[in-house]
């Protein structure tokens, strides 16, 4: 009888000492980039690798001194061209109470450069502050608030208003050579005008183009009568005015 002849089952395999021997290579340069990489990241993190040699600071200070910038900044500046913060040095810039504008910008390899554009003060705010042109309020030390400046008075939250009807109410007055020393916006919206000769305006808080119109026409004549200094002028009547005068002594 004849043997039944048996199949061996081929067994796989097992990967290459070549195989291995590529993975483990890729692996190795694999790891080396890894650890490369850190290391150059790491390395650009060291203050002490391309550091800001120069800061430097453009535009017209006036009011400020560059010194006042930089020790404002000594912070945020510190680190090299790739850890130092653009934003957070512009953000910290424009804490300084004078700062109106600021743009920062590196620039390759080791210089920080800076635009400053100072606020330019109005008139005075209150009691310590000023605002600017632009009727934004701010506090600057009270030794470098410029003298001889009006001051304006509102309630908070009225600077623009109060600045653009200073400027308004100043360009006109100005046609008559009266010069505004105060202004104030009360609580009620009205206006109250000192001018610098000492006359005092009540315009009230409605209509005040008008009455200020009004004004303008009838000071000339009011100027030249007799009867004493002209001190106010009640303009808060619907067709007509009150003048106060005040006899100088003799």
């Amino acid at each position: 009888m004849a043997k039944k002849k048996t199949r061996k089952t081929p067994q796989k395999e097992g990967p290459s000492r070549q195989v291995i021997g590529r993975w483990l290579l890729g692996l190795s340069l694999l790891g080396l980039l890894c650890g490369g990489g850190v290391w150059g990241v790491l390395w650009l993190k060291d203050p002490g690798v391309l550091p800001f040699r120069v800061v430097g600071i453009n535009g017209q200070l006036r009011y400020m001194k560059r010194s006042d910038v930089e020790q404002a900044l000594a912070e945020a500046t510190k680190g090299n061209f790739f850890t130092v913060d653009v934003k957070s040095v512009q953000q910290e810039t424009m804490k300084l109470p004078w700062v109106d504008q600021v743009s920062v910008r590196r620039v390759w390899p080791d210089t920080l450069q800076m635009w400053v554009q100072e606020k330019t003060p109005l008139a005075r705010w209150g009691e310590s502050k000023l605002v600017s042109t632009r009727g934004v309020s701010f506090e600057p030390p009270s030794r470098d608030i410029p003298a001889d400046l009006p001051r304006l008075y509102g309630p908070d939250g009225t600077e623009q208003k109060v600045a653009a009807g200073y400027l308004e109410m100043q360009r006109r007055l100005g046609g008559l050579g009266l010069v505004i020393s105060s202004m104030r916006l009360d609580a009620r919206h009205a206006w109250w005008v000192q001018i610098q000769n000492g006359l005092e305006l009540h315009l009230g808080n409605r209509d005040t183009d008008r009455r200020l119109k009004r004004f303008i026409r009838v000071y000339p004549q009011l100027r030249q009568e007799e009867g004493g200094r002209l001190i106010s002028v009640d303009l808060r009547y619907t067709n007509g005015f009150a003048a106060q005068r005040r006899k100088e002594a003799t």
